[in-house]
């Protein structure tokens, strides 16, 4: 069984900003010209969110890797990317059920997270 970053790592602080910068990469797809070396507010976001990734599926909070060990890989990207939504969530708020197109974003960026994290492009 090959393990993930998260798993062989000992030094969570640098995994957490690799994996911030990768998702962060995942979202330049032409639409803006933003550079992760340049967007301090960006750079806070997204390490937030590789924070919850990793919480999510970190073994010392679940007794396993859960991408390491997922049968459910559908189903993991979802509840990964509805813990991003919801770190991100405020009063007023849409509800994750009601987040439509930002649904598939969020998977998005839980999928290149995924990859980052298994050493495939992101």
């Amino acid at each position: 069984m090959t393990r993930c970053a998260l798993c062989r790592t000992d030094d969570r602080a640098a995994l957490v900003e690799q994996l911030a910068a990768a998702m962060f990469e995942s979202r330049c797809d032409g639409t803006h010209d933003y550079r992760w070396d340049e967007c301090s507010g960006y750079r806070a976001i997204y390490r937030g969110f590789a924070g919850v990734v990793a919480d999510s599926i970190d073994a010392d909070r679940h007794g396993r890797c859960l991408l390491c060990t997922s049968n459910d890989r559908e189903t993991l990207v979802l509840m990964v990317a509805q813990a991003l939504w919801d770190s991100r969530w405020e009063e007023g708020d849409l509800p994750w059920e009601r987040a439509d197109q930002w649904q598939a974003k969020y998977a998005q960026l839980a999928n290149a997270a995924f990859a980052s994290l298994e050493g495939r492009p992101v």
